[in-house]
């Protein structure tokens, strides 16, 4: 009996230590870091940040010194001076930032929120993923949207023509209200909401405002107004990219490049800053405009002489510039919405448009725009009076010789502004192609066409067969421009 006890308590002890064994290892080959699943409330942060990084990505300043806005100093940013040196693999990252990290994961917290009953998380992540797609198709024209497959299993979708994919962004975004008008569901994650900590009405206020900019964009000025009027109301509610003092994590994308990356690859040794620049010929300031704090906001001699541009901030020291280190880059903004109404307004009427346009410039008097604060920069002086009719009369300060009407005078100026407002932003891109500059920007002497697009970039037209062929060059206007 004794000898029957043993063996079966050793035949226990050994069981068990297989079992505890077996469970010890279970898991070994599971990384606890490696996630593959998330909530929509986390993925909808990693879609705002995807959506800034793209909005603010390296071809931005491609798009800065094909503007004039800035010029290549060094190595292959002096090629890049000519846009039409540009290659396909230029723009493979901010495809891949928009497509993969954006758009996807958009659609995929999207899906998430659907199920987990939250309509207004849904909402805001329409808002972003439109912002992206609208910039998208601004960028390159025809472009990949309604066959676009979360699961993986069409690699090579159909690009969509580009009036199409706009319109559909208006359909998305109506969607987007509505649920953001929506009382269900635990809502928006105000820990995970970087912009609007979670607030609906100031989404909406947003998709009411993407709308007014996409309308602009397919010149429907009518309803590009109404929008606007619905859009974001004031300096505290705008879409501003959110950066911080670490390197390789949350610099501004332009501080990192302009101080740690290449810091003597780019100038802003520009036309924009010749026309900010009070001592300069070009200088666009008169009796009612003082332009020395926006200028000094944006452009320096600290890297280059007579212009850098300005990278003043909490990593490097100094009052934050336009492009320092924890700059906030505007997005979509109230001015932008001012902006709007004063264009779609002085198409139609003079008189309304001055008005309007009077209405943005008093906005600008407080200091809006100029330092990340809305406050101006330093000591520097600022003024934006309201214009006055005769200013744009013939022979008047905004319109000197040789003459042109008053009212294309009046759009010449606001088109302008736009120009210096959207600086670092691909709006002024939009602009310039859109109204065949209209500004009368002076561009780089000596290099054939104008640029009008993004080339399509060399990862989708190895991957994809259904990539338009042939390639619009980087001078070809997009369908709807």
């Amino acid at each position: 009996m004794k000898n029957n006890i043993i063996k079966i308590a050793s035949l226990f002890l050994i069981f068990t230590t297989i079992l505890s064994c077996t469970s010890f290892v279970e898991d070994m080959n599971v990384d606890p870091d490696n996630l593959v699943d998330a909530d929509a409330r986390n993925i909808f942060q990693g879609v705002l940040l995807a959506d800034q990084f793209f909005q603010t990505s390296s071809n931005t300043r491609d798009m800065m010194i094909w503007l004039n806005q800035a010029n290549g100093e060094n190595r292959q940013y002096v090629a890049l001076n000519n846009w039409n040196a540009s290659t396909a693999s230029t723009f493979d990252d901010s495809w891949n930032n928009a497509y993969v990290n954006c758009i996807t994961q958009a659609k995929i917290a999207i899906s998430k929120a659907d199920q987990e009953l939250n309509p207004r998380l849904k909402g805001a992540t329409q808002v972003i993923e439109a912002h992206c797609i609208g910039t998208v198709t601004s960028l390159w024209g025809d472009v990949p949207y309604s066959e676009l497959d979360i699961t993986g299993k069409n690699l090579t979708p159909k690009y969509d023509a580009q009036a199409t994919v706009y319109n559909s962004v208006q359909l998305l975004l109506d969607n987007a209200i509505t649920n953001l008008q929506s009382t269900k569901g635990k809502g928006i994650p105000s820990d995970k909401d970087i912009y609007y900590a979670g607030n609906a009405s100031k989404w909406i206020t947003l998709a009411y405002s993407l709308k007014a900019k996409y309308y602009l964009h397919v010149k429907d000025y009518t309803k590009a107004r109404t929008n606007a009027l619905l859009g974001i109301n004031n300096a505290d509610d705008d879409l501003k990219a959110i950066f911080s003092n670490s390197y390789l994590q949350s610099f501004n994308p332009f501080y990192s490049f302009l101080v740690y990356d290449r810091d003597d690859y780019m100038s802003g040794d520009s036309y924009a800053a010749r026309l900010l620049d009070p001592s300069a010929p070009l200088y666009r300031g008169n009796a009612k405009t003082d332009e020395s704090a926006r200028y000094a906001f944006t452009y320096n001699e600290e890297y280059f002489s007579p212009y850098g541009l300005n990278i003043y901030g909490g990593d490097y020291g100094g009052t934050n510039g336009k492009f320092g280190s924890d700059s906030a880059m505007p997005m979509v903004t109230y001015g932008e919405m001012l902006l709007i109404i004063a264009e779609v307004d002085a198409r139609t009427s003079f008189a309304a448009g001055l008005t309007s346009y009077n209405n943005y410039r008093a906005l600008l008097n407080t200091g809006y725009s100029i330092g990340i604060d809305n406050a101006g920069y330093d000591t520097e002086t600022f003024n934006y009076s309201a214009y006055a009719a005769g200013d744009f009369a013939a022979g008047g300060i905004e319109n000197p010789s040789p003459s042109i009407t008053n009212q294309n005078a009046l759009l010449r100026e606001i088109f302008q502004e736009r120009y210096i407002y959207f600086m670092g932003n691909y709006e002024s891109y939009n602009d310039f192609g859109r109204s065949n500059n209209l500004a009368g920007i002076q561009l780089k002497a000596g290099i054939p066409g104008t640029p009008q697009r993004f080339l399509y970039p060399q990862v989708e037209i190895n991957a994809n067969p259904n990539t338009p062929n042939p390639i619009p060059t980087i001078v070809t206007k997009t369908p709807v421009h």
